[in-house]
């Protein structure tokens, strides 16, 4: 958290960071692995952790960050979650929402990533405060195929979008990261359409790869107003699938 508020901060500067950084020896071992992975194609390897905020970029810098301390946050497993498949699609589809956003030019990339990294992350509260519930929740939507949230409701009478806002809330994440997962199952009453455009549309494309997270068993249908909200054209659809297996390459590093 000290990270996601200093490189916030307009008046912090690479040193300050570094100070943080060092801090934490997960972070920092992550910064070094992605700056040396082949995605940033250095020519030689970077080893000053320094050397590596100004590389990476502060918005990449709190990417990281926040990436590692969510990972760290939940790892327990239970017999009724898939805590690999789980990140999994969320690390792909963070890859894949930082690459439309891009690509459609709608909005800051690297908070396009962090959104599709946790826009599901209120599955896991689920699933670690009330497992019998997530059991019960994961048997309706296979027997209905429902998607997730659906089945919640039927169960608890709330979903992972609501209980994701509340978390992200709780950790004084930016307002439009808990505004996007609030509403991510609801675009045309959405605050602000083009980050819920990008969910549901990363979420679509981990399906047609069948990246999906436990316990969404419904068919993948994408809201055709996404397109005009994105600004981009149904043609691209081809060229988005084909990158998708790119991503998953790339989430492997953040995974590693």
């Amino acid at each position: 958290m000290q990270i996601t508020k200093a490189t916030a901060d307009p008046t912090t500067n690479a040193r300050q960071i570094h100070e943080l950084v060092v801090k934490d020896a997960a972070i920092a071992a992550k910064m070094l692995h992605m700056v040396n992975s082949v995605f940033y194609g250095l020519k030689e390897p970077v080893r000053d952790l320094e050397q590596a905020v100004n590389i990476l970029g502060f918005k990449t810098v709190r990417s990281i960050a926040l990436s590692v301390g969510v990972l760290n946050a939940f790892q327990q497993q239970n017999a009724c979650f898939n805590m690999k498949i789980f990140w999994t699609h969320s690390a792909v589809s963070a890859a894949v929402s930082r690459m439309i956003a891009i690509r459609s030019r709608s909005m800051d990339p690297e908070l396009a990533f962090l959104i599709g990294l946790l826009h599901s992350i209120g599955q896991l509260v689920v699933a670690q405060a009330a497992p019998d519930e997530t059991r019960s929740i994961i048997a309706v939507s296979q027997e209905f195929a429902l998607p997730f949230h659906r089945a919640a409701r039927e169960v608890l009478d709330t979903d992972e979008a609501e209980l994701g806002a509340w978390l992200c809330k709780h950790w004084d994440l930016d307002v439009a990261i808990v505004r996007a997962i609030r509403d991510q199952h609801r675009l045309a009453s959405a605050e602000e359409a083009v980050p819920v455009a990008i969910i549901q549309f990363s979420t679509h494309l981990c399906r047609l790869k069948n990246l999906r997270v436990p316990g969404d068993c419904s068919p993948s249908q994408l809201d055709p107003s996404v397109w005009v909200h994105l600004g981009i054209d149904k043609n691209t659809l081809v060229d988005l699938v084909s990158a998708v297996n790119d991503e998953v390459e790339k989430s492997k590093v953040l995974l590693g």
